[in-house]
């Protein structure tokens, strides 16, 4: 895979009137290479990355992988899918999962339709992409279905400040620049309160800060499924183990 061979950017990702502008997501995704090396915000979240992710095994899915940032901190056994909706950032990833000796899969998607089968992942990751997703309920919901029984959703994101707070002012104020230099990133989604809004059995999560203007409020943490009792009714069959409900197969 090559930087020169990349696939279309997703039309359905990021920031809406721009989202199928190539020069735009060529632009995003050197920008994410620059952001990649701010050593200050590196070094705040490596803790909770190591932590995190250096305990997933098996098959990990991650939403958004940027450059593919994160992938030095996985053990170098799992089988990791990256669902990247920037086509100019796969070949950036491929590097990356080579450095890291990890055997990866990059796929064009998006976090409210995942290319993944029901019951297909052992872990999802996503970090600082819950903020730009057009519909974070149904984010959840995808997570928790191609989540294995006993699987876990891991999250490091940045926040709203604390309400009535000056950062929290100035997420507001700033919004509208930010999406659109961002990619439709929300510099003031109360992520916390909608993962814990969205039905999973337990969610565990830390607040900290982080030595960035605007983005410093950040969560870390676990969330698990509820444990699903045996259905008596017919299984659609878009939903039959194995099958990816958004393949737009017949039965």
């Amino acid at each position: 895979m090559t930087g020169r061979l990349t696939p279309p950017p997703c039309p359905e990702a990021g920031f809406t009137p721009l989202a199928g502008a190539a020069w735009y997501k060529r632009l995003h995704a050197r920008v994410l290479a620059h952001a990649a090396a701010h050593e200050g915000y590196a070094r705040a979240v490596e803790p909770a990355k190591r932590r995190l992710l250096g305990a997933l095994r098996g098959d990990v899915v991650e939403i958004g992988p940027g450059t593919g940032v994160n992938l030095p901190f996985y053990d170098p056994a799992v089988r990791w899918t990256g669902v990247e909706p920037n086509g100019f950032l796969h070949a950036p990833i491929a590097r990356e999962a080579a450095r890291a000796g990890i055997a990866a899969t990059v796929a064009t998607g998006t976090a409210e339709r995942l290319p993944l089968p029901d019951d297909s992942a052992d872990a999802v990751v996503a970090t600082l992409v819950l903020c730009t997703v057009h519909d974070q309920a149904a984010t959840f919901r995808e997570i928790q279905r191609v989540l294995r029984p006993g699987g876990r959703f891991v999250f490091i994101e940045h926040v709203a400040a604390p309400p009535g707070s000056w950062t929290r002012r100035l997420q507001r104020l700033i919004r509208p620049l930010w999406r659109v230099a961002a990619d439709g990133c929300h510099p003031d989604r109360d992520t916390l309160a909608a993962i814990r809004a969205a039905g999973f059995g337990s969610v565990d999560a830390e607040r900290f800060t982080v030595p960035v203007p605007v983005v410093g409020p950040h969560i870390a943490g676990v969330a698990v499924p509820q444990e699903v009792t045996a259905d008596p009714r017919p299984v659609s069959s878009a939903h039959v183990r194995g099958r990816n409900p958004h393949d737009g197969r017949g039965s």
